[in-house]
C-alpha cells in the first residue's frame, strides 16, 4: 500500500508515528515540568490550559493525550481515528503509478487516514513540496 504525506520532518513524523491536532500549530514550547506546571497554574486559577487550539479544562486533561511532538514542544495527540500519521491512502499498486497519482490528482493533504507507519518506508518525496510517498508492507 503506498500513502502521501505533507511534512518537513517526515523522518521523525515516521519515527514518532502519530500526528497532533492542528497540524502541530499552537503547541506548548517548553520541558515536561514546565509543561505540568503551567497546567497546574491554569487549574489554580480556574481557567482551561490552551494547547493546539484546545481549552482543556483539568477534568478533560487527564483524557488528553499530549505529547513531545519535537524536542521541547509539545502537542494534543489526534488519536480520534486511530494510531498512527494521518496521511491519504493512495490507489495505485506500484510506485511509478504513486507518483503519477499525486502529481495529477488535486488530493487533499492532511484530511485523509489515518495508518500504523510504524513499518513504512520513505520511496519518493517532492523536496519543494515537501510531499513524501510511502510505502505500507502488509
Amino acid at each position: 500500500m503506498y500513502i502521501v504525506r505533507q511534512s518537513e520532518h517526515i523522518q521523525k513524523d515516521v519515527q514518532r508515528n502519530f500526528s497532533s491536532w492542528n497540524y502541530g500549530q499552537l503547541g506548548f514550547e517548553g520541558t515536561e515540568n514546565e509543561l505540568k506546571a503551567s497546567m497546574d497554574e491554569a487549574f489554580r486559577n480556574d481557567h482551561s490550559f490552551d494547547i493546539s487550539g484546545f481549552e482543556l479544562w483539568e477534568d478533560e486533561i487527564h483524557n488528553a493525550d499530549i505529547r513531545e511532538l519535537y524536542d521541547g514542544y509539545w502537542v494534543l495527540v489526534d488519536n480520534t481515528r486511530g494510531f498512527g500519521l494521518s496521511c491519504n491512502i493512495l490507489d495505485s499498486e506500484t510506485l511509478t503509478d504513486a507518483i503519477e497519482e499525486v502529481r495529477t490528482n488535486d488530493i487533499e493533504l492532511g484530511e485523509g487516514e489515518t495508518v500504523d507507519c510504524s513499518g513504512a518506508k520513505i520511496v519518493w518525496s517532492d523536496a519543494e513540496k515537501f510531499i513524501h510517498i510511502l510505502e505500507i508492507k502488509s
